[in-house]
């Protein structure tokens, strides 16, 4: 598998975006796909009336289901899988690998459930409803569909394909998650049974594998029981369910890195199950993996000096940006904006600059919020402006 990942810029799909994929974009790589080798289903629409589509490969008793982008934000996952389509597509010298994975298992895709959020980079769906808080009331036609399918196929195993924020750490180190795995808890006690423990052994061999490509950047999501989700939903229906979070790796802006470790993670994840080696692990090795948890900001500014009423304060401050989409032009620009202040001394920083000796000058009266104006100075020269809660930074 390590020589796969290798290669990988051979199966990656050229045409597909990571950052950002339109419904238009999917339809048509879908209608590229050898209809000899993959059945292709029309399954269902969106509020909008797009196409939402099931990809079926594979003649093997062992059944997969996996979905990605039901938040339309969430697009890392998508691309990933059609450099799946393309992998398994391909006549090389992996054919062995993929007839052994083809003849045990029958794997059904669902990518782009949410198309409406997607064409407009948003989480929710058309009328703003979180479809990830909507597997029991049911109320949108894309929740529905998901719910219908898996409940008429039944896999063995759910793959929940998401993408998490920048800001998750691996425990509390300096580490960003760069993927975060989670077997969904049945209930509030996180009870575990015999289809939550094979979730927690193919995670735990995920893990080791994932190590050899990014040791120290694997965390287990929060095990919290969300009674609305569809994972703890499926879970209790009695299908294995495993949610993958694409995190942040360092330099990875456009989450090239995380889309080809999605890819390898989903086809060793096939592998493993093929082969039932997930049988010879001991589940409790899931957690062994530490729990992400929220310690990054974009940019942490340490060790400023604070001249207030007459007194010196030394204060840190941190700073997020937020990612905004032009619906027009289909790209992104950041906006940021003070988060905190004060010591954040057990937070890191994606970018941190020591600013001793720095003073923070007011034009107004200084109020500890977001909406704060202020420049920071050395040698009187300004090097940093912030404005009405945004960030400026000077050359």
């Amino acid at each position: 598998m390590k020589n796969i990942f290798d290669v990988y810029e051979k199966y990656k799909d050229s045409g597909i975006r990571t950052d950002f994929i339109s419904h238009q974009q999917i339809t048509k790589t879908i209608n590229k796909l050898d209809k000899n080798f993959f059945e292709i289903s029309l399954i269902g629409n969106s509020i909008k009336g797009k196409d939402i589509y099931s990809i079926k490969f594979g003649k093997g008793k062992t059944k997969i289901l996996a979905w990605s982008q039901m938040h339309g934000d969430e697009p890392t996952a998508t691309s990933a899988l059609f450099d799946l389509f393309n992998f398994f597509s391909t006549d090389d010298e992996f054919n062995e690998i993929k007839k052994e994975i083809l003849e045990e298992l029958e794997i059904h895709i669902i990518p782009m459930l949410n198309p409406d959020g997607a064409e407009v980079y948003k989480r929710e769906n058309s009328f703003n409803i979180d479809l990830n808080r909507d597997a029991v009331l049911l109320q949108s036609d894309e929740s529905n569909i998901l719910w219908k399918y898996s409940q008429k196929l039944k896999p063995d195993f759910a793959f929940n394909l998401h993408d998490q924020n920048s800001y998750y750490a691996v425990g509390r180190s300096n580490k960003t998650a760069a993927v975060s795995f989670l077997a969904p808890p049945l209930d509030y006690s996180k009870s575990i049974n015999y289809t939550r423990e094979k979730s927690m052994q193919v995670i735990a061999l995920l893990n080791d594998f994932l190590s050899q490509f990014v040791n120290g950047h694997i965390a287990r999501y929060k095990d919290d029981f969300e009674p609305r989700a569809f994972g703890d939903n499926l879970m209790k229906s009695g299908i294995s369910t495993i949610l993958i979070e694409s995190g942040y790796f360092p330099k990875d802006e456009n989450k090239d890195f995380i889309r080809k470790l999605n890819f390898i993670s989903i086809l060793y994840s096939l592998q493993i199950i093929s082969r039932r080696e997930y049988q010879n692990i001991f589940y409790g090795k899931y957690f062994d993996i530490p729990e992400n948890n929220e310690l990054f900001f974009d940019l942490v500014l340490r060790n400023l000096t604070l001249n207030f009423n007459y007194r010196k304060f030394i204060i840190d401050i941190g700073i997020k940006r937020s990612k905004k989409f032009n619906v027009t032009s289909k790209t992104f620009y950041y906006e940021s904006k003070i988060s905190a202040i004060g010591d954040l001394s057990i937070y890191y920083g994606l970018e941190e600059f020591d600013l001793t000796n720095h003073e923070i000058l007011f034009e107004e009266n200084f109020a500890v919020d977001s909406d704060a104006n202020f420049i920071i100075y050395k040698n009187e020269l300004p090097i940093i402006e912030i404005k009405n809660g945004f960030l400026i930074k000077k050359e």
